[in-house]
């Protein structure tokens, strides 16, 4: 079981032709209301790709947790161990995105449902592994101080995160932590790529990736530094394809090399961004399979 522990939120999704040069009156294409977030949207990629996946997170008590529940009720993924906290309100976000895929987004959490102090209920006997968002860091840092305890994998989501101490111990007791590029130079004082990884190595020498998006993934293990190139592809959304990328990374890692792991998930990730959908459509285990053979092999930097 791969256990996904993070904030939840209701996706509002609107649809534009393009973002305009200032702000404007502008006419929408379509309006969509998914589930989203970096661990729930993992736990939906490593169902699709044959994994078993649960989800805990907090939810409010009103109509949008009783439709994100409904959504991992329909794909089979549990989610009994969150927390629900009564008279909140569910985190939403708002999105924009353009007919080229990208897009602009604002988060609303409200203060009553991310100060709840509740700890959830965790296993962590053998043949677990987890993957955890910092933005819940109190559950973050509980997760991966029990997974180095119990040596159990704790793939880590360093996206849009606040330094702290908690954070840096998160960092150092996680088996795979992986941050975005805005997450490596806010840990690293935009220190350059290949700096910031030999520099986090030369501290901690563990394994450490970044996602680069279109430009691929870099990692360092053993002390070599390695980079996976992201196959060119048609981009219809990539709403979301980071969070894919992590939950592949984290359903691979459990049977398959690092090197190998990076790739099936580079290509789970690139798939994504050609489909339309958001959980709704994911590539699963025979998509990436085939796919991963257009890929070019990963080298030593």
């Amino acid at each position: 079981m791969i256990t996904c522990v993070g904030p939840i939120f209701l996706d509002r999704v609107v649809k534009i032709d393009r973002f305009p040069e200032k702000p404007i009156k502008m006419v929408a294409n379509g309006l969509e209301k998914r589930l989203g977030g970096p661990a729930p949207v993992a736990s939906f990629a490593i169902s699709s790709l044959g994994g078993n996946a649960e989800f805990i997170g907090r939810f409010g008590s009103d109509d949008a947790a009783d439709f994100l529940k409904s959504e991992f009720i329909k794909s089979g993924i549990p989610t009994h161990k969150s927390i629900t906290v009564q008279d909140a309100q569910t985190s939403q976000s708002h999105i924009f995105e353009d007919k080229k895929g990208e897009r602009m987004l604002a988060v609303f959490n409200e203060d009553k449902l991310i100060n709840e102090k509740t700890m959830p209920t965790f296993d962590f006997s053998i043949g677990q592994s987890y993957l955890v968002d910092t933005n819940w860091i109190e559950a973050a840092h509980y997760v991966a101080v029990h997974c180095q305890n119990n040596k159990l994998n704790c793939v880590v989501d360093l996206d849009n995160f606040s330094n702290s101490a908690l954070l840096e111990e998160v960092v150092n007791l996680s088996s795979h932590p992986i941050f975005s590029e805005i997450g490596l130079n806010r840990y690293t004082n935009n220190k350059p790529i290949i700096e910031a990884l030999k520099s986090l190595y030369q501290s901690n020498p563990k394994f450490y990736a970044v996602t680069l998006g279109s430009k691929g993934v870099y990692w360092i293990d053993n002390g070599e530094i390695f980079h996976c190139d992201s196959p060119l592809v048609e981009v219809k959304e990539t709403n979301g394809a980071g969070d894919v990328f992590h939950g592949a990374f984290a359903h691979f890692i459990t049977t398959k090399p690092i090197q190998e792991a990076i790739e099936l998930a580079t290509a789970t990730a690139s798939l994504k961004c050609t489909m339309i959908g958001g959980i709704n459509n994911l590539p699963n285990s025979n998509d990436v399979a085939e796919f991963s053979n257009k890929l070019q092999p990963s080298r030593k930097i």
